[in-house]
C-alpha cells in the first residue's frame, strides 16, 4: 500500500497524543494531515465529528476551501460527507456536475471549483460518529485503492477519536466533580455559620440560605460565598 511509513509515522505520532494531554483539536488536525499525505492531488482534506443529531460537535480541515466546502452541507443538509456519516459506508462523487445525488451541494461545490469527493465514515462498531473527506479539482480522482485507504486510515483514526474523547469526557467530569465538591463545602461552611450566629439546626440554616438566595435572585453559591468573605479569619483559609 502507498505511502505505508508516512501513514505509520502519523499514527505513531497520533499515539502519542493519546497517551499525553492532548485534545481531540488535535488528534483532528493529525488526522488530517494523514489524509493529505494520502493524496497529493487533491484540493484539501478534512475531518468531522458528528453527533446524533448530525450536528458538527468538532472539525479539522486543511484550507478555507475545505471549510466552505463542509459549511455547504450543514447548511444544506445534504452532501457526501452527512451521507458516509448517515449510512456508515464511502461515499464517492466522480463528478459533481453529473452525479444528482445532493443538487445543490454539487452546483455549489462546482462554483468552489470541486469536481470530485470522497467521504470516509469513522466508525465505532456500527456507529459511525464522524467522517474523513477529500476533495479534488479534476473528477474521477478515487481510485478503488485510494478508497481502501482511506477506509484503513478511517479506522485506525476512529481509534484515536475514540480514546481521546473518552479521555476528554473523563477530564471533563474529573474538573465538574471537583467543582462540585468545592461548592458543597463553601455552602456547607456557610450553613455552619448561619446555626452558630443565629442559633439554627440544620434544616433551619440551609432554608435561610435558599430563601437569602431566592430574595436577592441570587445563586445559593454566591450567598455562601458571601458568608464565608464577611466571616472574620475564613476567607483567608478558602482561598
Amino acid at each position: 500500500m502507498p505511502l505505508a511509513d508516512e501513514l505509520a509515522a502519523v499514527f505513531a505520532r497520533l499515539s502519542d497524543v493519546i497517551l499525553s494531554e492532548d485534545t481531540v483539536a488535535h488528534a483532528l488536525a493529525l488526522i488530517t494531515e494523514a489524509a493529505v499525505l494520502a493524496v497529493h492531488d487533491a484540493v484539501g482534506a478534512g475531518v468531522s465529528l458528528m453527533d446524533t443529531n448530525g450536528s458538527r460537535s468538532s472539525t479539522a480541515s486543511t484550507g478555507r476551501i475545505v471549510v466552505e466546502a463542509d459549511a455547504l452541507q450543514y447548511d444544506l443538509g445534504q452532501g457526501p460527507c452527512l451521507s458516509a456519516w448517515a449510512s456508515g459506508h464511502p461515499v464517492d462523487i466522480s463528478d459533481v456536475r453529473t452525479d444528482l445525488r445532493w443538487p445543490e451541494w454539487g452546483m455549489a461545490a462546482d462554483e468552489l471549483g470541486l469536481r470530485s469527493c470522497l467521504s470516509v465514515p469513522l466508525l465505532t462498531g456500527d456507529l459511525a460518529f464522524g467522517a474523513i473527506k477529500i476533495y479534488w479539482p479534476q473528477p474521477n480522482a478515487a481510485t478503488p485503492q485510494l478508497i481502501r485507504l482511506l477506509e484503513v486510515l478511517a479506522a485506525q483514526a476512529s481509534i484515536f477519536l475514540s480514546n481521546a474523547q473518552a479521555r476528554e469526557r473523563g477530564r471533563m467530569l474529573s474538573d465538574q466533580l471537583k467543582t462540585t465538591l468545592t461548592h458543597r463545602d463553601i455552602i456547607s461552611t456557610a450553613k455552619g455559620i448561619v446555626m452558630a450566629s443565629r442559633g439554627m439546626g440544620n434544616h433551619e440554616a440551609i432554608l435561610h440560605l435558599m430563601d437569602r438566595a431566592l430574595n436577592e435572585n441570587r445563586t445559593l453559591q454566591a450567598v455562601a460565598e458571601e458568608i464565608l468573605e464577611s466571616t472574620p479569619g475564613l476567607a483567608h483559609d478558602q482561598g
